[in-house]
């Protein structure tokens, strides 16, 4: 695998990083400060826009594993998001 690519999912990556970015920020709120609008807006983001998106990103990564090691990261890390952002919540539910 090249890590040197022309065609670097540059927009996936960064996307990637607001969804794993906003379900840290909604854990950190929920476990040392008070919840607030904008955390009620970051969860609803979570659990309807971020799924769609981040299954976009499986499918347009599905056939370019073997094109460089950025498109087998974030292939799997939009898969990872389907298990911890359930884990996350699960625990916060529990936390509670």
């Amino acid at each position: 695998m090249k890590k040197n690519t022309q065609n670097a999912p540059e927009i996936e990556l960064f996307t990637v990083f607001i969804n794993y970015g906003i379900l840290l920020i909604i854990v950190l709120t929920e476990l040392f400060w008070k919840w607030s609008g904008i955390a009620s807006l970051g969860t609803f983001y979570l659990i309807f826009g971020a799924p769609i998106i981040m299954g976009l990103i499986i499918l347009r990564n599905k056939g370019k594993l073997s094109v460089s090691i950025y498109h087998k990261s974030i292939f799997f890390s939009g898969i990872l998001y389907f298990v911890i952002t359930p884990l996350a919540f699960i625990t916060i539910y529990f936390l509670e």
